[in-house]
């Protein structure tokens, strides 16, 4: 059975890869009281070497995902130009709330028809239709939904924030300038980027790891109140960030232990070659702090990355990725 789910899911298998001056567009569609918000953009990281690299690795092959392009007329490694993930971060409460919004070439009839015969539902909401899914949590009891807004706009999210999204975009409302001018910055100058107004430690429930999950409720990373950053690929890989802590102390305290585990990595590059290629990355970090803003950069060369990936790919099992369900 194909799911309405299994195409916001497609939407998001495209590799977290670019961004380059967000699209106005999408970003009036993001909710305004939004604490978390992310981009990114696939159209140029498809000609640069790192996407090739992704790409290729990609288990495209799969019969479930082929009848899922079929069905649909959906590719999203083809269709998909950019994407904007927002949320207002109340998590657990009635009022959460998420949206998703893409660019790209979607072809709405084949997706509306594989939706609805297989068990979606089709409303009208002033004029457009919104296609529904049901929840897969048992807990959550909002309703899921996914409009398109022309043939190169799609939304999905909650169906509070779909349709809200829906009277933005013909209102034009804009986001509120702060946080609106930090998306602007960030996507001029990466091509993935985040925005976060949420404590750090307010993440800790979604790392998979115990071990991160409480170092991220420790008093040094519950000090971090806002943070954001990005990737810009190429040769080299730049990744920077930014964290907002409570006090000039707290972003003192921050870079030096991050300048502490720095040094312990550096200091053990001759015993172990896996720590010997990082620390060689580490010896270009900047670390710099300002009153409560620290901030980091660090350059890794684009074949350097490359290698690493293939060695965690030979050293962990390798898994099948899911795929859209087809019966």
């Amino acid at each position: 059975m194909i799911k309405l789910r299994n195409i916001c899911v497609a939407l998001l298998a495209v590799p977290l890869l670019a961004v380059a001056a967000t699209d106005p567009t999408l970003l009036r569609l993001v909710m305004p009281d939004a604490k978390v918000v992310a981009g990114l953009q696939v159209t140029q990281t498809k000609s640069s070497a790192f996407g090739q690299f992704i790409l290729s690795r990609m288990q495209v092959e799969d019969p479930q995902f082929q009848k899922f392009i079929t069905k649909t007329g959906f590719d999203p490694r083809r269709d998909v130009t950019e994407i904007v993930m927002a949320s207002n971060w109340e998590q657990a409460t009635p009022q959460s709330r998420w949206l998703v919004a893409a660019r790209g070439v979607f072809n709405i009839p084949m997706i509306t028809s594989a939706a609805i015969a297989n068990g979606g539902a089709s409303t009208d909401f002033q004029g457009l239709s919104i296609l529904t899914y049901a929840p897969t949590d048992q807990q959550q009891a909002a309703l899921n939904g996914i409009a398109f807004l022309d043939q190169s706009t799609a939304i999905m999210g909650d169906i509070a924030s779909v349709k809200s999204a829906i009277q933005r975009q013909r209102a034009k409302t804009p986001l509120p300038a702060k946080l609106l001018g930090k998306i602007q910055a960030l996507s001029a100058k990466n091509d993935f980027w985040f925005a976060t107004l949420v404590p750090i430690s307010e993440f800790a429930g979604a790392m998979p790891d115990p071990n991160l999950s409480s170092a991220m409720k420790g008093n040094l990373l519950g000090a971090v109140h806002e943070a954001s950053g990005g990737i810009r690929f190429g040769e080299t890989v730049n990744i920077s960030g930014e964290a907002v802590t409570r006090s000039d102390k707290d972003a003192q305290a921050l870079e030096d232990v991050f300048r502490f585990v720095a040094g312990l990595i550096q200091g053990g590059r001759q015993n172990d070659p896996a720590a010997g290629q990082i620390a060689s990355w580490l010896d270009t970090m900047d670390l710099q702090t300002k009153a409560n803003v620290m901030t980091v950069s660090l350059a890794i060369p684009e074949k350097q990355l490359e290698q690493m990936l293939n060695t965690m790919r030979q050293e962990r099992p390798r898994k099948k990725p899911a795929a859209p369900q087809i019966n």
